[in-house]
């Protein structure tokens, strides 16, 4: 069977996800390995659609952001509790995508990639939760390696994969990529916020998908 995971780039950038399958070298011998292509028939790559460099000086008066580009800094988000971290943290805004599906328990992973801490001075930080149960956006919060090098991001430079599990890992993993909508947005606003007025709303991000758990944006189908 398949799965399908709809997902939009929020910001209209061009924004999408490459299937790893697609874009690893074929002439690798690995690619023989069942193990190996099963996984990554099922993960999907994120890449910057700019280029970005900064760095972060810690002074006696607290860290300092230092931007090369000031009308890049809308592309960052990072507070005082995150920057005064062990090492820095910070959120990038772009890419961005909402994900949502209609079929029950899929979970969603984000993970780090591994060319970041080489190429950029940066590591993702991973999370998964039942997108069944809680459609919403993601975008990528990273540590920086070292904080004394600049973070350097070049448009096209991968940041982070996504993967999709089911409760049968032999199911197939079909991504549909949807145009952002005024609709989707409301949608997901409003029901993040019913959520997390509800008490123990964290639960859902772990439980198994009942009738009170469903896709947000089913309605829009209707």
């Amino acid at each position: 069977m398949s799965k399908t995971i709809h997902y939009a780039d929020v910001y209209g950038l061009g924004c999408k996800l490459i299937r790893t399958s697609d874009i690893i070298d074929k002439g690798y011998v690995y690619q023989q390995c069942p193990a190996f292509t099963h996984k990554n028939e099922r993960t999907f790559v994120g890449y910057s659609p700019i280029d970005l460099a900064f760095s972060i000086e810690r002074t006696p008066s607290g860290p300092l952001l230092s931007i090369k580009s000031d009308s890049m800094i809308k592309f960052i988000t990072i507070d005082d509790e995150h920057i005064n971290s062990p090492r820095p943290v910070f959120q990038l805004k772009v890419p961005k995508f909402l994900f949502w599906t209609h079929d029950d328990d899929v979970w969603i992973e984000q993970n780090d990639h591994p060319m970041t801490s080489l190429n950029n001075n940066i590591v993702g930080v991973p999370a998964w939760f039942n997108l069944s149960n809680w459609s919403r956006t993601l975008n990528v919060a990273c540590t920086i390696v070292n904080e004394k090098k600049c973070v350097i991001i070049n448009k096209g430079d991968p940041l982070f994969r996504i993967s999709f599990y089911s409760n049968n890992l032999d199911d197939d993993i079909v991504l549909k990529r949807e145009e952002y909508s005024e609709e989707y947005k409301k949608a997901v606003e409003t029901d993040l916020f019913a959520r997390r007025e509800v008490k123990g709303y964290r639960k859902n991000l772990f439980s198994k998908t009942d009738e009170t758990s469903k896709c947000p944006f089913s309605f829009l189908f209707k």
